[in-house]
């Protein structure tokens, strides 16, 4: 097993004041919220953290936040930064500054904006050039909702998770049969296999993925862990009637209304932040929020009954 290890990883929102401002006080009752679940981890300034919506000075307060919140309230877990740039040369100075702020590992999108240009050797250039100067290990993110399709192979991810440097995937793809490839053509002492969604968790890791960075986890870490730990555990009937239960819950979170919908839900039942997120994107609305209540009320109590 790599230094990140298994287990869950959630990838926290970035708080907004009504003015758009960073709300750095409810970021860290987030962090608190979350130490006590049994989860591995944090991310930092991924696709759920709007990172593509701060300034180089507000990445650096929220890594700098969030390695204060951990070290207040659970040292233990581990702090995973997104530093996610259209160039290698700006992914290394993102990553670069990520390390001084206290982050441990990082986790990168492949580039996207010239999707035309960007081919296998494209792509091997970029990775090995950022894990070739990059202070902290590697996690090759690949979403292709948020980069123009662009779906990253497994012969690319094969070849890149043999640089020493690079030591996870997050695959958010929901390809499970691309998934039990890349297990079966990687070393599990060299890359890390994580699932990128609650709604497909217990199937991946029932073909071999070790852990979890599920948006979804914001509002149930605990059940996210606890699908990991029955599988572990070899009460396979009962980690899958919890994932029969999270599916709808991680789809009205993650998919139906994106972020706005994640952050009404903090706000409602978690009682901190503003729901606000950065402009272009708006409020959950009323009808919006009370949907997600709504599919959401029953894990939601579960939750409660692990957290």
């Amino acid at each position: 097993m790599t230094s990140l290890g298994r287990g869950v990883f959630v990838p926290v929102p970035t708080f907004f004041k009504q003015n758009e401002d960073l709300d750095l006080e409810a970021f860290d009752k987030h962090i608190e919220y979350l130490s006590k679940s049994g989860i591995a981890g944090v991310v930092v300034l991924g696709s759920m953290g709007e990172a593509v919506s701060l300034s180089e000075h507000e990445r650096d307060l929220v890594i700098e936040q969030a390695a204060k919140s951990i070290k207040k309230h659970n040292p233990a877990l581990k702090l995973i930064a997104g530093t996610s740039a259209q160039s290698a040369r700006t992914t290394i100075l993102y990553t670069k500054q990520a390390a001084q702020q206290g982050a441990e590992f990082t986790l990168i999108l492949p580039p996207s904006f010239y999707r035309g240009a960007i081919d296998h050797d494209a792509i091997v250039r970029f990775f090995t050039a950022v894990a070739d100067a990059s202070p902290l290990p590697v996690i090759i993110y690949n979403y292709p909702g948020v980069c123009q399709g662009l779906d990253l192979s497994v012969q690319v991810l094969v070849e890149l998770s043999r640089h020493p440097n690079i030591i996870g995937v997050k695959g958010t793809d929901g390809n499970v049969g691309k998934m039990a490839n890349l297990v079966r053509k990687t070393d599990p002492k060299e890359v890390t296999l994580l699932a990128g969604s609650a709604d497909f968790f217990l199937p991946e890791l029932v073909i071999g993925a070790v852990g979890l960075i599920p948006g979804a986890g914001n509002i149930f870490p605990s059940l996210c862990v606890q699908v990991q730990t029955l599988y572990e555990d070899g009460k396979l009937k009962e980690a899958t009637e919890l994932q029969h239960k999270l599916v709808e819950a991680d789809d009205a979170l993650c998919r139906w209304h994106g972020i706005p919908g994640i952050k009404s839900f903090i706000q409602t039942r978690l009682g901190y932040g503003h729901g606000v997120c950065r402009n272009p994107l708006g409020l959950a609305s009323k009808a919006n929020a009370q949907a997600i209540e709504e599919a959401v009320n029953e894990v939601w109590h579960l939750e409660q009954t692990y957290h």
